[in-house]
């Protein structure tokens, strides 16, 4: 675990190198603590950075009884000169490596649509299976929007989920944002999110929890900020 942990600390190290301190690159920490109705906690720390292109992002879930999990995750999303984005993301996590592969597409008039293929490839062997989405953005001034997705994922027999999100910014781009999210087989998901100069906060309540009987509530608190750019004699 010791190992894995350098390994992607050098890994940010040499991504933070490969872009010094451009404008527009994003850092930021979380805390989230997840309560869960069986009393299985988690405790779950997490930083990123995002410069140029390239996304980088380290996490680690501590559950009260279970095993621990280490999950790094890198992607990359590129822009072409209609300002829409295409990228490939990968995560490492306990019993499967995930993939995304998906695009954002300016569709004109202030709409953006989406879609991703996700497939998740099992250590112990076995087919690997493909969670699906899709969907589409209405964004309004400079930061609010607000859209639904359609995501099906395979697993234990299949399910259905339509996160419908709004976001509510100030020129300055902070806001609130509010997520409900209905699913096949009874479930119901939902979540506050808020954006503050640095500081992010969220809540969030999932409905039987990745195919179990769980029931949980997340408390989110962190920060997240864009590094100054260089000066121009910098630059030189």
């Amino acid at each position: 675990m010791r190992m894995r942990t350098l390994a992607l600390l050098a890994l940010l190290s040499l991504h933070g190198a490969a872009f010094p301190a451009a404008a527009g690159t994003l850092v930021g920490a979380q805390f989230r603590y997840w309560s869960f109705t069986d009393g299985n906690d988690l405790r779950d720390p997490l930083v990123y950075l995002q410069a140029g292109p390239v996304r980088a992002q380290l996490e680690y879930w501590q559950p009260l009884r279970g095993e621990e999990q280490f999950r790094p995750e890198l992607g990359v999303h590129v822009r072409d000169a209609r300002r829409s984005s295409y990228f490939v993301q990968w995560r490492h996590e306990r019993s499967q490596e995930r993939l995304w592969f998906g695009t954002e597409q300016v569709a004109g008039a202030g709409w953006v649509a989406r879609a991703s293929v996700g497939p998740m490839l099992p250590h112990e062997g076995g087919d690997p299976s493909v969670v699906l989405e899709g969907g589409a953005d209405r964004y309004w001034g400079d930061y609010s929007f607000a859209g639904a997705t359609l995501v099906h994922d395979p697993r234990e027999g299949g399910l259905w989920v339509v996160p419908v999100r709004a976001r509510f910014a100030t020129e300055r781009n902070d806001w609130l944002q509010l997520t409900v999210a209905p699913a096949s087989r009874r479930t119901f998901g939902w979540a506050v999110d808020l954006k503050r100069g640095i500081l992010r906060a969220g809540l969030e309540r999932n409905s039987r929890f990745d195919f179990t009987a769980r029931d949980n509530v997340i408390f989110t608190l962190g920060f997240e900020a864009r590094l100054p750019g260089p000066s121009p004699s910098e630059e030189r």
